[in-house]
C-alpha cells in the first residue's frame, strides 16, 4: 500500500495541519486480487466519485468509504463476458455489471480494505463483501443493479424504537440503483435510489431498500444523505434524502426531491417536491446536499438558476422535513468551465456543507458558532477556479459573502469537500490543476494535486493551503467508457473528526496516458484530424485508464 507522511509547520494566527498520510482507498485495485493493482486494464481500473464517513466518537475509529467502481466491469475487447465477436475498442459499460464499490478502515483511515461491491445487489459476482441478509422492507433478491453514484453517513441505531449510539453506529450507503432485464416489468423508472444498511462499520450489510421507486420516465440521480446524530435534536436519528428528478417532458423538468426515514431507513416518506420542476426559461437544479442543525433544524442545498444566472441555494425545515421554507440564495455562482484549461473532463460547482453541532457548555460568548452552517463550491469569478466559502448564523435567512479559500498558487481549483469536527473546526479538502499549455489537453499537460485549510474560529481566519498528496496525477490518464473525454466524476468528499480530517479524492497516478486516445479525442473536438476509436489494449499501456480513489489522512 502507498502511504506518504510528510510533517509541515505551524503558521502563526492559525492551526495548521501539523502532518498527512495518503493512502489507496481500494486496496487493491480488484478486491481480493492482490495482483491486481497492476494487472487491471481499462475499464477495470477506473474508480472516482468518492464519498468517505467516519463513525462518530467513541467509535471513530472506524470509517467507511464508496466510489463508482468499475472493478468487475470486463476489460476492453474481447473476452468471456463480451465474447469472442466483441471490438476490440468496446469498453464500455456491461449490462448487469454494479458499479458501487465499498472500502473499510479500522484506524480511522490509515489503512484500507477494497470489500468489492456493495453486497445484496445482482452484480456483486464472487465480490468478498459480506451480505447480512434481507430486511423487512428489502427489494427482491437478484433484481438490482447497483449504478454508483455514492454517498456514505452514520447515524445512530434504532434499538426497538429508541436510537441511540449505546451500541455503535448505523451506516448508510445511498447509490443510484436499477432493476435487471428480467425484474424490471412495465414503465420502471431507468433510474431508482437504492439505500443499504450496516451495523458492523461496513462488516455486512443488509440487502438494499428501495428510498425511491418512481415508474415512469424518470431517471433520478445526484442523491445526498444525511442522517440526524445530534441526541440534541428532536428528530434524533432521522435520515434524509435529496436528489434532483430528470423527467422525460417538454422543457426537461428537474426539480430536487426529498424523502426521510424515521425508522432508521426501513420505510421513506412519500417524495416531496422543493423546487420547481421547468427549464424552459433558464437552466435546471443539481447538486443537491442535506444537512441537520444541532435543533434539529434540516438545510438543503443546490445549485440553482434564474434570469441572472447561477446561484447556490437553500430552502429551510423546522419540523423534520414536512414544510419548507421558499429557497433562499446563499451566493451567486459563476460556473467552472466546462473543461479547466489543459484538460478535457467535464465539471461541476455543486456546493459541499456542513454544520457546527456544538450546542450547551461548548457554547461561550467567545465562541458563538454553535449552529452555524457552512457551505462551500468552486467558482471561476476570479477567471480561474477558486474555492469559496459562505456560512449563516440565523437558520440560513443570511449569509456572508462568499470568499475565496484557495489560491492562485494551487491552480484551478475544483470538486471540494467540507466538514466541521466536533469541536467546531472547519475543514475543507480540494483538488487544482496546473497545465503545461492551457490551450490545449493530453498527456503530460496536466497535473492535478490535493489541498486541505482549516478554520478554528468560525470561518473568520484560515490556514495556508496544505498539499496533501504526495504525488501528482495526470487528468489524461483518465477516460470516460467511450474514450471521448478524461473523467474525474463529479465531486469528493471529506469527514472530520476532532483530530482527523479525511479527504477522499480520484488520483490517477498510478494511472498513463495513451497518445492514441488524444489523437481521437482531438478528432472529436476538431482539435485535431479525425481518427477512428482506438483499442486502448492495442495501442496504450496497461496503466491507462487507471484512476483510483485515495485517501489523504490530515493531522489538524
Amino acid at each position: 500500500m502507498l502511504i506518504a507522511i510528510v510533517i509541515v509547520v505551524a503558521a502563526a494566527g492559525q492551526a495548521i495541519a501539523t502532518g498527512f498520510a495518503d493512502s489507496q482507498a481500494n486496496q487493491p485495485q480488484v478486491a481480493g486480487d492482490l495482483g491486481s493493482n497492476a494487472s487491471a486494464l481499462f475499464p477495470t481500473n477506473k474508480q472516482n466519485e468518492p464519498t468517505v464517513a467516519i463513525a462518530p466518537a467513541p467509535y471513530d475509529t472506524n470509517a467507511i468509504a464508496g466510489s463508482n467502481d468499475e472493478q468487475k466491469q470486463p476489460a476492453c475487447g474481447p473476452g468471456t463476458q463480451r465474447g469472442a465477436t466483441a471490438l476490440a475498442n468496446d469498453c464500455s459499460f456491461f449490462p448487469g455489471v454494479g458499479t458501487s464499490g465499498v472500502y473499510t478502515s479500522n484506524d480511522t483511515g490509515a489503512t484500507w480494505t477494497n470489500l468489492g461491491l456493495l453486497p445484496g445487489y445482482n452484480d456483486t459476482g464472487d465480490s468478498v463483501a459480506t451480505s447480512a441478509g434481507p430486511l423487512a422492507t428489502s427489494a427482491a433478491p437478484g433484481t438490482l443493479v447497483s449504478d454508483g453514484d455514492p454517498v456514505v453517513v452514520f447515524g445512530p441505531k434504532l434499538v426497538g424504537s429508541t436510537f441511540t449510539f449505546a451500541n455503535g453506529a448505523r451506516a448508510y450507503y445511498a447509490n443510484l440503483s436499477s432493476f435487471t432485464s428480467s425484474a424490471r416489468k412495465g414503465q420502471q423508472a431507468p433510474e431508482l435510489i437504492g439505500v443499504s444498511i450496516s451495523d458492523n462499520y461496513g462488516a455486512s450489510w443488509y440487502d438494499p431498500i428501495l428510498a425511491v421507486a418512481k415508474n415512469g420516465f424518470i431517471f433520478n440521480d445526484k442523491e445526498d444523505i444525511w442522517a440526524d446524530r445530534n441526541p440534541n435534536s428532536p428528530f434524533f436519528g432521522r435520515v434524509y434524502l435529496t436528489w434532483t428528478q430528470f423527467r422525460d417532458v417538454p422543457g426537461f423538468a428537474e426539480p430536487v426531491m426529498f424523502s426521510f426515514s424515521a425508522d432508521g431507513g426501513l420505510t421513506w416518506s412519500r417524495p416531496n417536491q422543493l423546487s420547481i420542476a421547468q427549464n424552459i426559461a433558464f437552466g435546471g437544479r443539481q447538486g443537491s446536499v442535506v444537512r441537520s442543525g444541532p435543533d434539529g433544524t434540516v438545510y438543503a442545498i443546490w445549485e440553482d438558476s434564474d434570469l441572472k444566472g447561477a446561484k447556490q441555494v437553500v430552502q429551510v425545515s423546522h419540523d423534520g422535513g414536512l414544510t419548507w421554507s421558499k429557497s433562499i440564495t446563499i451566493g451567486r455562482v459563476k460556473d467552472l468551465a466546462a473543461a479547466i484549461p489543459g484538460s478535457n473532463f467535464r465539471t461541476d460547482s455543486f456546493a459541499s456543507a456542513a454544520v457546527d453541532q456544538r450546542v450547551g457548555s461548548g457554547c461561550t460568548a467567545v465562541d458563538s458558532f454553535c449552529g452555524r452552517i457552512y457551505v462551500s463550491w468552486s467558482d471561476a469569478a476570479s477567471g480561474a477556479g477558486r474555492i469559496v466559502v459562505t456560512s449563516s448564523s440565523d437558520h440560513g435567512r443570511t449569509w456572508s459573502t462568499p470568499v475565496a479559500r484557495s489560491t492562485s498558487g494551487e491552480g484551478y481549483a475544483f470538486f471540494q469537500g467540507l466538514d466541521v469536527a466536533p469541536n467546531g473546526r472547519v475543514d475543507i479538502g480540494y483538488q487544482a490543476l496546473v497545465a503545461t499549455d492551457p490551450s490545449t489537453y493530453g498527456t503530460g499537460n496536466a497535473l492535478i494535486d490535493s489541498y486541505y485549510v482549516s478554520s478554528t474560529d468560525g470561518g473568520t481566519t484560515w490556514s495556508a493551503p496544505l498539499k496533501v498528496s504526495s504525488a501528482s496525477s495526470d487528468p489524461a490518464a483518465s477516460a470516460q467508457n467511450n474514450l471521448a473525454l478524461q473523467f474525474w466524476g463529479d465531486y469528493n468528499t471529506l469527514a472530520s473528526t476532532n483530530g482527523t480530517a479525511l479527504f477522499i479524492y480520484t488520483d490517477s497516478r498510478t494511472g498513463v496516458g495513451c497518445p492514441a486516445v488524444d489523437a481521437y479525442q482531438m478528432g472529436l473536438d476538431g482539435t485535431g484530424p479525425a481518427v477512428a476509436r482506438p483499442a486502448p489494449e492495442n495501442v496504450c499501456d496497461p496503466q491507462f485508464g487507471n484512476s483510483d480513489v485515495y485517501v489523504s489522512k490530515i493531522t489538524p
